[in-house]
């Protein structure tokens, strides 16, 4: 079984002017997806895990700042997983986890056939 895995970043918010820079990144809003490509649900949709989430971003002293429209997907994901204190294999793991519990499920809901 292999999995896909598809971050994605629908907003990232911003003030206007801070410390004498412009247009200065204050919260990233983001997600990532993992979807199987062997297995799939009673419904035959692919066995997916999405966890998503905020992140607010400060500006550390030392470091250098990024101006907005130089912001990349990467320097995203580097200060999401820095703030999870996780890395980008160990989220996959947690995401790929929970696809095998959606595969072998302890607890099953439905109704009775008769019904």
């Amino acid at each position: 079984m292999a999995n896909s895995y598809t971050w994605t970043f629908p907003a990232l918010e911003r003030v206007a002017t801070e410390g004498g820079n412009s247009d200065v990144i204050k919260v990233i809003h983001w997600s990532i997806e993992a979807v199987s490509d062997s297995d799939k649900d009673n419904l035959g949709s692919w066995l997916s895990s999405k966890v998503y989430g905020t992140v607010g971003v400060t500006q550390e002293k030392g470091e250098s700042f990024t101006a907005y429209n130089s912001i990349t997907k990467d320097w995203c994901k580097a200060r999401i997983l820095a703030h999870l204190g996780y890395t980008e294999d160990e989220l996959k793991t947690r995401l790929d986890k929970n696809i095998e519990k959606r595969k072998t499920p302890t607890i099953l809901t439905g109704t009775p056939s008769g019904w």
